[in-house]
């Protein structure tokens, strides 16, 4: 990358230029720093468990046995696989680089469908993040997830109780699933009563059609003022990026975290959806 930037620098660059060239600095740079960070952490191996991920020994044994039939039920009938993982610290790193990473370090949800769900807890830095497939972006939201977390688990964890607040999130998010797969789950019976519309779907689909409208925007501009060759660098970054995420799980987890061991789920992936906060 330096090189490339160290030739574009050699060039005359007009004053037209400048504000595409910056931009396309500020996305390469954050994709070098999530690559840098997500290669140091070394994540925990998934438990026999597997809805289940208890590290921090906070969960109550009957919120375990509730989250672990409703989490076996919504595979059987959907395919779609739920996991909660608590841990007690980040130790440094961000709560949505480490949930992003041990998503895609574990696999969770089937392969090219991308539709898992993870709710990671870290008790020690009073931080919660929901990370969701691609495929559930439609059915959790991140608005909806936030104000599931808000309103049903963070008030149990402010009074130690995690084991309840995760089994509430937990059963209300995986409920949204199974009605967005047209099922009905029979072992969720204690789903806590939620008021509808989370949000507005056409202001979520607003914002969405905006952000693309952004990058083609971008993309445009480069092609114009560049030639495409920033757009280009950045593909091949993803690419070889992608190449080498691949290669970690298969070779021996992702920066050495899991040892391979997928823990029973089944390859699946994420963009980095959902949504993050403390208490």
């Amino acid at each position: 990358m330096k090189t490339y930037l160290i030739k574009l620098t050699r060039k005359k660059i007009k004053p037209k230029n400048i504000l595409a060239l910056m931009i396309s600095i500020f996305l390469l740079s954050g994709i070098m720093a999530i690559n840098s960070v997500n290669a140091e952490i070394k994540f925990p191996r998934p438990t026999q468990l597997k809805y289940v991920n208890d590290y921090a020994k906070v969960i109550d044994g009957d919120s375990m046995q509730y989250i672990l039939s409703v989490g076996k039920e919504l595979e059987d009938k959907t395919g779609a696989q739920a996991t909660v993982v608590v841990i007690d610290s980040l130790q440094g790193e961000t709560i949505e680089s480490y949930a992003n990473g041990i998503f895609r370090n574990w696999g969770i949800g089937q392969k090219d469908k991308n539709n898992g769900l993870l709710i990671l807890l870290s008790v020690k830095d009073k931080k919660w993040r929901v990370e969701v497939g691609t495929a559930l972006e439609g059915a959790i939201t991140d608005i909806y997830s936030s104000r599931v977390m808000n309103d049903f688990a963070v008030p149990k964890f402010k009074v130690n109780q995690y084991g309840q607040g995760i089994r509430a999130a937990y059963s209300v998010l995986c409920d949204s699933i199974a009605k967005e797969y047209e099922v009905k789950l029979d072992k969720n019976i204690n789903v806590p009563r939620y008021s509808e519309s989370a949000e507005n779907p056409n202001m979520t689909k607003k914002s969405n059609g905006i952000l693309v409208i952004g990058v083609i925007v971008l993309v445009f501009l480069d092609f114009i003022f560049n030639r495409g060759r920033i757009t280009r660098f950045i593909i091949t970054l993803l690419f070889w990026s992608s190449i080498g995420r691949r290669g970690g799980r298969n070779g021996g987890g992702f920066g050495g975290g899991s040892g391979g061991d997928s823990g029973g789920f089944g390859g699946g992936s994420s963009s980095g959806g959902g949504s993050s906060g403390g208490w």
